[in-house]
C-alpha cells in the first residue's frame, strides 16, 4: 500500500465557506467580504455583519501503512459587527451552521465539525470609529480518504 500525500486544506476551507454562505452569511477567507460592513457613512448607515475565516493547513494522522490518511483541519471564524449583540447573534448562526454537521469535502469522507477550544470573546475595537466589535471561535474537522 502506498503512502498517500497529505490532503490539501483548500477543499476544507471551501466546505466551510459553502456551509456559511448557504445560511446567507457574509463570509470570505482572510479579508472582509465584499458588500459587508458599513453600507454608507460609518455610524450613520446600516452595518452588515460578516465572518472572516483564517484556515490552518491542518495536520495529518494515520497508521504506519498510511500516516497521512487523515487530515485534522482547523479554521478560525472571526465575526465582526457594529454591536456586541450583533456579533453574538451571528456567532450563534455560525455555530448552528457548522457544529455537528458533516461538511462535503471534495474527495474526502468527513467527520462532524467540532467547536475547538480557544477563540476570542466579544471585544470592542476602538481603533476604528465608530467602534466595532468582534469575536472568534475555532472549528475543527477531521477527514479521511473517500
Amino acid at each position: 500500500m502506498a503512502v498517500s500525500a497529505a490532503a490539501p486544506a483548500a477543499p476544507h476551507t471551501a466546505a466551510f465557506t459553502t456551509a456559511l454562505v448557504a445560511e446567507d452569511l457574509a463570509v470570505d477567507v482572510g479579508v472582509a467580504p465584499e458588500g459587508a460592513g458599513w453600507q454608507g457613512e460609518p455610524g450613520q448607515s446600516a452595518f452588515v455583519p460578516y465572518i472572516v475565516l483564517f484556515p490552518s493547513p491542518g495536520s495529518t494522522d494515520g497508521d504506519l501503512g498510511d500516516p497521512n490518511a487523515y487530515l485534522d483541519y482547523e479554521t478560525q471564524a472571526t465575526v465582526v459587527g457594529a454591536t456586541a449583540g450583533q456579533v453574538e447573534q451571528v456567532m450563534d448562526k455560525v455555530k448552528a451552521a457548522l457544529v455537528g454537521r458533516q461538511l462535503a469535502v471534495a474527495g474526502r469522507n468527513s467527520y462532524r465539525v467540532q467547536l475547538g477550544e480557544g477563540g476570542r470573546p466579544i471585544t470592542r475595537d476602538d481603533t476604528v470609529q465608530p467602534p466595532e466589535y468582534y469575536a472568534s471561535a475555532l472549528f475543527r474537522l477531521r477527514t479521511g480518504p473517500a
